[in-house]
């Protein structure tokens, strides 16, 4: 991804923010329509006395309900009835996602807990005081039931122990990793009934809602990972575990029940902001998928679309070049990797249209809650549908008012969103090449995700398959690698003294460089190369506290921006064609120490 400034996100939110105000304070809209319910959302919203409403019934009777759970059996009937009704993620971690060795078809995947409510296993690792917060929250739970403190801690304990055992089995490896693709595996239904072997797999994906039938493979991240969840899921364990549903449940809910359970002080949230800013901010944050076609339909057109895909265009076809005159690679990896590029689809504004009628008439609620726990049961009935569904190379995937843009290697798409296309990324009445350096290189940084060292092993189908790739021609890459890593990690720091992890920055590296490699093939002058230039650096400039970049070093994937531009300009020759750069200069560096993704 390539997503822009905190200033510029924050105008798109308030663009968006003044759509929601003027449909909250407007009235008599068709039922069925996106005002209509934000209108209904936004009233139910203000009108909810979160400080001084009791905790709904409905949760209630569910919390009790899971407090008088004497089986296993009733554990995992429950377990499925919170995911189905209420939206809590289940104890299996299983989800419908992205089955990469199919081009992007949906599948019942058990994804990898990276943490167990606050504590985060990269935490755990350093100090295990998050522990002590499951035991607290989860004591609390169990006193508003009714339980006394000391018993309700000994089974908070026990909860702590049932996430450590979870954490030990976890494959800390995949933690953190922008493409985790890698360690994704398939299995077949017998072969994930071996590893769960407390569970009647079938009875619970049932009482789930899913269509067995569709189920003819499953995805996995961490075997270690699952077999230790399984082996937690015992009658000794129910205990801790219905604790552990009491916490899931009261995570989700947090806002409705904290005011009305006494212990629950500590989950209060204290908001100065005012009434309205609260339901705008609701309503911005949860309701994207109503929001964002009427945002699309304001702010974007036939003529910023025409112009954003000939721009597309023209970049494919730089890459056609940059990838055409790859000396070093084979020609049958040529031949693929051009056949990848051909196979590319955009998604834009245009894409998008509104929502189904029937479906938004049936979102129901006489308060905040009711509508709140529809919206919820809504969306996982849509989930759960989605099973075995051939992945959607035109579908929107990302909330078009979020300024960003992104590839997909499983689609092989790029969605670029409504968002993005602001100055200084790109307008109608800047000049091609002061967009093509701005949304541009945006554009070109995603087009250069399909190549670089993480997506170039999906083949042109968007299938995951490194063997894809000629051994020949992956030792040549494996080579230039080790070469970009030195790159980056040698000639460039923060402050002088953070060096940023080579290995880590690789794939995003590798994107921005590809990149701006193409878009400045397609700048002939020196004019147009500066005009280029410029707004490549213009779009990277930010103000950030010197604490918030050092954390970027260490964990994200995307080196800090003064690197996106120093670094990759400095390592482009018409870069130094264009300012006279010489020996000496600050963004100088030796011919024979620059690198090429492609030449």
């Amino acid at each position: 991804m390539a997503a822009g400034g905190s200033f510029d996100s924050k105008l798109v939110e308030n663009e968006v923010k003044d759509i929601i105000r003027e449909i909250a304070a407007g009235s008599g809209y068709e039922p069925g329509t996106e005002e209509y319910v934000i209108k209904k959302a936004y009233d139910l919203y203000s009108s909810y006395d979160f400080e001084n409403s009791e905790v709904p019934k409905e949760l209630d009777e569910l919390f009790h309900e899971i407090d008088s759970i004497s089986s296993m059996e009733e554990f995992f009937e429950m377990d499925a009835k919170l995911q189905r009704d209420y939206g809590v993620g289940n104890i299996l971690h299983l989800t419908v996602d992205t089955d990469y060795f199919s081009s992007g078809e949906k599948i019942l995947v058990f994804t990898q807990y990276s943490a167990v409510f606050d504590a985060d296993f990269e935490s755990l690792e350093e100090t295990y005081g998050p522990l002590n917060s499951l035991k607290n929250a989860g004591s609390l739970l169990l006193q508003q039931m009714g339980h006394e403190e000391k018993e309700a801690d000994e089974i908070g304990t026990r909860v702590g122990y049932i996430a450590m055992d979870i954490y030990n089995a976890t494959d800390m490896d995949q933690i953190g990793e922008a493409m985790p693709m890698a360690f994704f595996k398939q299995m077949t239904p017998a072969e994930i009934k071996d590893i769960l072997t407390n569970v009647d797999l079938d009875d619970y994906l049932k009482a789930l809602g899913v269509n067995t039938a569709k189920v003819d493979r499953y995805g996995i991240y961490d075997r270690g990972q699952l077999e230790a969840v399984n082996a937690v899921l015992t009658e000794e364990n129910l205990d801790a575990l219905k604790c552990w549903q009491m916490m899931s449940l009261a995570e989700k809910y947090r806002r409705f029940i904290a005011y009305g359970y006494e212990k629950l002080e500590n989950y209060r949230n204290i908001d100065y902001k005012s009434d309205e800013e609260l339901a705008l901010d609701e309503i911005y944050n949860t309701y994207y998928g109503l929001t964002d076609p009427i945002y699309v339909e304001q702010y974007y057109s036939e003529e910023m679309d025409e112009a954003l895909i000939t721009m597309c265009d023209d970049i494919r076809e730089g890459y056609r070049d940059l990838i055409g005159n790859a000396s070093w690679l084979s020609n049958a990896t040529r031949k693929g990797l051009l056949e990848k590029l051909d196979n590319i689809v955009y998604v834009t504004g245009a894409d998008l249209e509104r929502n189904d009628p029937a479906d938004l008439n049936a979102l129901k609620g006489n308060d905040y809650f009711e509508f709140y726990l529809s919206v919820t049961r809504h969306d996982m009935a849509d989930l759960m549908d989605d099973i075995g569904k051939p992945g959607d190379r035109k579908a929107v995937g990302m909330p078009m008012q979020m300024l960003n843009a992104c590839y997909d290697p499983s689609l092989n798409n790029i969605t670029i969103t409504v968002a993005i296309m602001i100055d200084p990324f790109f307008s109608m009445d800047n000049d091609y090449y002061t967009n093509l350096g701005g949304l541009g290189a945006v554009i070109a940084h995603e087009m250069g995700h399909a190549f670089d060292s993480d997506c170039i092993v999906f083949n042109e189908k968007g299938v995951y398959d490194p063997s894809w790739i000629g051994s020949e021609d992956m030792n040549a890459l494996l080579e230039r690698n080790e070469a970009a890593k030195a790159y980056f990690e040698n000639n460039f720091t923060l402050f002088g003294v953070y060096h940023v992890d080579g290995d880590q920055t690789l794939g995003e590296n590798y994107a921005d460089l590809g990149g701006m490699e193409c878009v400045t093939s397609l700048a002939r002058t020196q004019a147009d190369r500066e005009k280029l230039f410029t707004n490549y650096a213009r779009i990277w400039c930010e103000k950030r506290a010197d604490s918030a970049l050092i954390d970027q070093i260490e964990y994200d994937a995307h080196s800090p921006s003064v690197i996106r531009v120093n670094a990759i300009l400095s390592s482009l020759d018409a870069f130094y064609e264009t300012y006279d750069v010489k020996e000496g200069d600050g963004m100088y560096i030796a011919p024979e120490d620059r690198i090429s993704r492609w030449h």
